[in-house]
């Protein structure tokens, strides 16, 4: 997130033209990353040290992100869509329910939760603290499904669940990676979960690091999500009649909607032919 958010885009066109995505949405595959955040905001702002900033952990969605999404549905009131993968985040779930809130076919809809989904492994801003809470949420206000037996296949107690993006740290030394995760680990049920959490967020802006994910495994994480697509579609995949949409991030995206994914084993950096994508911006991506 951070290599994006520093310098102003050009919002009449992509970092590359690729033909792996296009910004109509007549594809199978629909992705759209999240609406605006807070963090997405004040990060330009106040700069680093927001990563640490406890207020921040798994943020929802701001006005402006809630009116986003809710502009965004009008696009997809005449698609046929019974599927949606979401990252497990707030904020991503919050904007799939908003966009999808008003679909004439709601009752149709299914929003499924996917760890493979998640964010890079960056801020406060991508981890959890209370996930049961936010089932509890969407349980209760949300007018579609959501289905969590992806996620609760992959993680099976509410602590594991609660700090699933663990798994995702690949860059710390293993004997810090275990002290911090155990810290971790400890602080679930108690009133210090969330300065555990923080504490993890400082680490990141001591040793002076953008990330805790590598690249590289961020891009197998998108290559994985790529298989359990062809895997459960197969062939559907060519039928462009009822789509798939996916609800995730930045950076996520940026590796998801990349050629490239197909031709590489090992990447050290951004894909030159990546969709860098705005809040609540849709594309197609063929897969």
């Amino acid at each position: 997130m951070l290599r994006f958010l520093m310098k102003k885009k050009d919002k009449n066109q992509h970092k590359a033209k690729n033909p792996l995505f296009q910004k109509n949405l007549k594809g199978k595959v629909i992705f759209i990353r999240h609406g605006e955040t807070n963090y997405n905001i004040d990060f330009k702002k106040k700069g680093i040290y927001i990563k640490a900033d406890t207020q921040y952990i798994d943020g929802h969605l701001n006005a402006t992100g809630e009116q986003q999404a809710l502009k965004a549905s009008k696009n997809f009131e005449s698609l046929d869509i019974e599927d949606v993968y979401v990252s497990p985040l707030y904020r991503a779930i919050q904007t799939a329910t908003l966009i999808f809130k008003n679909h004439p076919k709601k009752e149709n809809i299914v929003i499924h939760v996917h760890p493979l989904l998640t964010e890079v492994v960056s801020s406060v801003n991508n981890f959890s603290w209370d996930i049961d809470g936010t089932k509890k949420i969407f349980n209760m206000e949300s007018e579609i499904k959501v289905d969590w037996s992806i996620f609760d296949n992959e993680f099976k107690t509410a602590q594991e669940q609660n700090f699933y993006y663990c798994n995702y740290i690949d860059l710390l030394p293993k004997i810090r990676n275990e002290n911090m995760k155990k810290k971790l680990y400890d602080s679930y049920g108690t009133d210090n979960v969330k300065q555990a959490v923080g504490e993890l967020g400082k680490l990141i802006i001591d040793l002076n690091m953008k990330r805790i994910e590598s690249l590289e495994h961020l891009f197998k994480r998108a290559v994985s999500f790529k298989v359990f697509l062809h895997e459960k579609y197969g062939k559907e995949l060519k039928n462009l009649d009822k789509k798939i949409v996916i609800i995730s991030h930045s950076c996520f995206g940026q590796m998801f909607t990349s050629k490239e994914c197909y031709n590489k084993k090992i990447i050290k950096e951004y894909p030159k032919d990546c969709c860098d994508m705005y809040n609540c911006e849709a594309v197609s991506v063929f897969i």
